[in-house]
């Protein structure tokens, strides 16, 4: 039976384009610079998602430039729970292949004042923070992580979407002062002062997005300014006080990862670590020592 989504049908595509070897199905979504198909690798009967150079861009040199370096920026991550770049086509209409991107997102999750549970949620978090420690690995971050970029397959595993958002570290650095990453989850230190942009911004990224999940709420409510301003001047919030009865070990992760200072934040990589054994339900030894300090002397009385 004909596929009415076909390319070649015209109705379903904002305009005409033809990649060889791929049958474009219908329009997926799209960024500053490029539009995204669904298609199928003819080849392989092989379903991929394509991002291809918006036609007003294609004479532009400078969007061309920035298509190109977005092309060998993805083309560097092997990760799971990163979509993976398959094949690109560098000379005349520019197109860049991934593997399908889902079409659900983490976004259904959350529902107002409904936790989405503590098994989906630490699985959803745990690939979104091995996906982050492989970017920081290479020198790299992630723009904006918020839900609506974080799509789910069918088995809830998260692929964090990289289309326009993978960038350095230092160009995540040069974005502070604006609101660039979903205010639900932005840390103090990309709306102002000296700290350092890395890992650790990271970190307070996935801590921020499971109290959401866990809470079935954000850590801070109102406008997007009004809650930039309390995540840059208000303690964190306490979970326990929503959520009394989940593993302390998620406390302390969570208390871990979102100190002021990001120096005083766990390091990415053990974060992974610490969600890594919340999901398969052990302690992630995160809890502080009690204070074990000599006793104070009592006066004798004369």
């Amino acid at each position: 039976m004909h596929d009415p989504h076909d390319s070649g049908t015209a109705s379903t595509l904002p305009f005409s384009v033809q990649v060889p070897g791929y049958r474009l199905r219908r329009e997926a979504g799209g960024d500053a610079l490029g539009i995204w198909f669904d298609a199928e690798q003819e080849s392989l009967g092989r379903k991929v998602t394509l991002k291809v150079l918006k036609p007003q861009f294609e004479a532009h040199e400078g969007a061309r430039k920035e298509f190109l370096a977005e092309m060998d920026r993805l083309s560097q991550l092997d990760h799971g729970n990163l979509p993976h770049v398959l094949d690109s086509v560098r000379e005349g209409t520019l197109v860049l292949v991934v593997e399908r991107l889902p079409g659900r997102t983490a976004e259904e999750l959350l529902v107002p004042g409904k936790p989405a549970g503590e098994a989906t949620s630490l699985r959803l978090v745990r690939g979104v923070a091995r996906a982050l420690a492989h970017l920081v690995g290479k020198g790299l971050a992630h723009k904006n992580v918020t839900p609506k970029l974080i799509s789910l397959r069918e088995d809830g595993e998260p692929r964090l979407v990289t289309f326009r958002n993978v960038v350095t570290l230092e160009e995540l650095g040069g974005l502070r002062g604006r609101i660039a990453q979903d205010a639900f989850y932005v840390a103090p230190e990309q709306l102002g002062g000296e700290d350092p942009i890395g890992g650790p911004t990271h970190a307070y990224h996935v801590a921020a997005l499971l109290f959401h999940l866990l809470a079935g709420r954000p850590p801070h409510e109102g406008t997007p300014q009004e809650v930039a301003r309390a995540h840059f001047k208000e303690p964190f919030p306490s979970l326990k006080r929503l959520q009394p009865f989940l593993p302390t070990g998620i406390y302390d992760l969570i208390a871990a990862c979102t100190a002021r200072a990001p120096a005083d934040r766990l390091p990415l990589p053990r974060v992974v670590e610490a969600l890594e054994a919340l999901v398969e339900k052990r302690d992630p030894g995160l809890a502080q020592p009690e204070s074990k300090g000599p006793r104070p002397r009592r006066r004798r009385r004369r």
